[in-house]
């Protein structure tokens, strides 16, 4: 077979498994404010680490924001929002600030529970949010139908103080990592899937580190584990997961990023941007490029870096 041939193959071969993109241009947050009524917009460029904050045309008039969940194909963002009955929708906002549609909303479901807002995932081709919470259930927000479904799963060991965390492959698998032992050295992994209605493979996982309080990333086309050190708290550990064997690879590490447990970090693409606070109290932001797992980019922020908004993305 010709060379130029082969190597044509394998690096269409290798486009199935991973992305390969662009790096983000910017952080974008969002946080109410002192007036509890506006958003205040902050952006800070990734490549020089400008800030620029602005006031945005939103009224919050009743209306939360819950979590940044991407993209569009106009290249606005889907914000996931809530109202004061708890109900949940996603509104789309432009770049600018603008709100370009009134969010369609559905629910709530009326009983009690705890979660991780990074659990919080939105599924474009159904138009529906889904999250784990405690309990090991799924919660599904059907927003095409303006309905709501709780998914029961089982076969894991739920440990009552530990919540479940989960991340959506984009396409009809929603994964779930949870935490089976006190030490946080125990994890097990399962699968629910749309396309079947059913819950697949609940294993243990290896390659994890003892001590460490974990949550489940899907990006790259592939699912990560982020964790921190329960007693170094600023030791952050980032794994690959292989699904089908539930085992879990280093793919970047940082002993300490200033930051104690903090999910104030982001996935784009193939890339992972992540703010660490120096010993000087200067913020900078790391960028690792998934498909290499190797640094592309650190830059110091120049301005008010706010640790902490109401939700934040990249983009």
């Amino acid at each position: 077979m010709n060379i130029k041939l082969s190597f044509f193959i394998i690096l269409q071969l290798l486009s199935i498994y991973y992305v390969t993109a662009a790096p983000p241009s910017n952080i974008y947050s969002y946080t109410v404010d002192s007036t509890d009524t506006n958003f205040v917009m902050t952006v800070v460029n990734i490549a020089t680490g400008a800030v620029n904050s602005t006031t945005l045309p939103i009224f919050q008039n009743g209306m939360w924001f819950d979590r940044f969940l991407g993209v569009d194909d106009n290249d606005n963002f889907l914000i996931l929002v809530e109202n004061k009955k708890g109900a949940l929708g996603v509104a789309t906002i432009s770049p600018a600030g603008e709100l370009l549609n009134a969010p369609v909303y559905a629910g709530p479901i009326a009983t009690s529970y705890q979660w991780y807002y990074t659990s919080y995932q939105y599924d474009s081709g159904r138009d529906a949010v889904y999250f784990v919470v405690s309990g090991l259930r799924i919660f599904v927000y059907d927003l095409a139908n303006s309905s709501t479904d709780i998914v029961q799963l089982s076969g894991m060991q739920d440990r009552f103080h530990n919540t479940p965390n989960g991340c959506f492959d984009g396409v009809d698998s929603y994964y779930v990592l949870d935490i089976t032992d006190d030490n946080f050295s125990k994890f097990q992994l399962s699968r629910y899937s749309f396309a079947d209605q059913k819950q697949h493979d609940t294993l243990n996982v290896t390659g994890i580190a003892p001590n460490s309080d974990t949550y489940l990333f899907c990006a790259n086309k592939q699912v990560y584990a982020l964790a921190y050190n329960i007693i170094d708290t600023t030791s952050l550990s980032l794994y690959l997961l292989d699904t089908d064997q539930a085992s879990a690879t280093l793919s970047y590490q940082v002993q300490d990023t200033g930051i104690q447990n903090s999910l104030n970090l982001w996935f784009s693409d193939n890339y992972f941007v992540l703010p660490i606070l120096s010993s000087d109290n200067h913020y900078y932001l790391t960028t690792v490029d998934l498909n290499t797992n190797q640094v592309v980019s650190k830059t110091e922020v120049k301005g008010p870096f706010t640790s902490n908004p109401d939700i934040s993305g990249v983009y």
